[in-house]
């Protein structure tokens, strides 16, 4: 392909990798994006980016490219000078995931703990497609989630006195819990997901009936905790990530509330259909609820207890066409926005200055849009805007996700 930037065009729809996993749910991703799914599992998630293991194709007149072949070949006129200066790739990766039943407890790893892993499975020779294979890449992964139904995870630890409460003094006295001090989690969680086969069935059935005791209590958390717990001991028996409700936090989400996940916190995305972004990793280190592969004393060694989500409510601008919802979070690999333009708006069109590469993904109705070339963007249909667009200009009505990259979008 010429490198030639005045022959590259500005826009491209995209057609995204469809990911299947035995937790998911295609009818929670088919409102939101077109996906079709192949034999096997049900589609977990929908990439839209250019991570190595799953890339994107952009459709141009050559054809259907690839996405991070296609920065190779341009980075400065996919990503833009600066993006491509600071980062040498597109620095996110935009998911629709949909989860009918819970994801694997697991925490990510920060940008040092990734590249030391990374670099040490290189050295073994370990291949990418390896089942045992942890580290993916050599890139962190702090991620924001953004409800698109009612949402339900796991994520963080509930204080000490909680755990004890919940365990009771049977479990308690079982695992020599005495109510630690958060520092000392980490050797606690160490010690529940360590419990393995036949040694685990006595931990299991103590669980199953401080649980079945907890679904009586005049406490809803309490009741809560208790359901999903034996929720879990149907979906995963013989898993010690069955003691996750009574350990963890459980969030619920209303459509529209985001979660942020930092390096380090445990968690565990439970029901319900997300938009995700996140740094360009794949990167996971799991613990339980799962059958991939689980690595305990990495989780524990990298497992930062203090650490916290962070429910993030989005920032609201009014204008004449309608409103923009901006996510802020404290990573600078991505930012999300969402505008909603009414379908009796007096504007003829929303023009804008792209800060960098950007992903553009409509849920409802449709738009126009307008660079150096024009394009329709359909409900549940994406496309890609390149990081050297001068402006941009959005004529329709609807809802459109924008997910930017690399610091502050205009």
């Amino acid at each position: 392909m010429q490198k030639d930037h005045q022959r590259l065009p500005c826009l491209a729809h995209l057609e995204n990798a469809v990911q299947q996993y035995a937790w998911g749910d295609t009818q929670g991703i088919l409102p939101f994006i077109d996906a079709h799914a192949g034999p096997g599992y049900p589609i977990g998630e929908v990439w839209m980016g250019s991570h190595g293991r799953a890339p994107s194709k952009l459709r141009l007149d050559a054809g259907s490219l690839p996405l991070d072949e296609l920065i190779r070949q341009a980075p400065r006129h996919w990503l833009g000078d600066r993006v491509a200066d600071q980062y040498h790739e597109l620095p996110f990766l935009f998911k629709v995931l949909a989860a009918g039943s819970p994801l694997s407890l697991q925490v990510h790893p920060t940008l040092r703990e990734a590249r030391e892993g990374f670099a040490k499975e290189e050295r073994a020779g370990i291949p990418l497609s390896a089942p045992e294979r942890t580290f993916k890449d050599s890139n962190h992964k702090p991620e924001l989630a953004v409800a698109l139904t009612p949402f339900q995870a796991m994520a963080g630890f509930r204080s000490p006195g909680e755990i004890s409460a919940l365990l009771g003094p049977e479990l308690c006295d079982a695992f020599n819990f005495k109510g630690q001090k958060p520092e000392e989690l980490r050797s606690f969680v160490r010690q529940v997901f360590s419990i393995k086969g036949d040694a685990y069935q006595t931990y299991e059935t103590g669980l199953r009936v401080r649980s079945e005791g907890l679904l009586h209590s005049n406490s809803g958390k309490e009741r809560e905790a208790a359901a999903m717990v034996l929720d879990l001991q149907s979906l995963y028996p013989h898993d010690p990530g069955q003691f996750g409700p009574l350990l963890f936090n459980i969030l619920n989400l209303e459509q529209g509330e985001g979660l942020f996940v930092p390096a380090g916190v445990i968690h565990a995305y439970v029901k319900g259909s997300i938009l995700e972004i996140m740094a360009c990793s794949d990167n996971v280190i799991r613990a339980g609820l799962t059958i991939k592969y689980i690595d305990v004393d990495l989780l524990c060694d990298i497992l930062k207890p203090h650490a916290k989500p962070a429910l993030i409510r989005p920032e609201y601008e009014r204008f004449d066409w309608g409103s923009r919802a901006v996510y802020a979070t404290p990573a600078s690999e991505f930012r999300l926005e969402c505008l909603e333009v009414q379908a009796n708006s007096p504007s003829t069109g929303i023009s804008y200055s792209p800060f960098g590469p950007e992903i553009l993904l409509c849920t409802e109705g449709g738009f126009h849009l307008r660079a150096e070339e024009e394009l329709e963007l359909r409900a549940r249909t994406s496309c890609f805007v390149a990081g050297s667009c001068a402006k941009i200009t959005l004529e329709g009505q609807g809802k459109v996700w924008r997910a930017t990259g690399g610091g502050q979008a205009s």
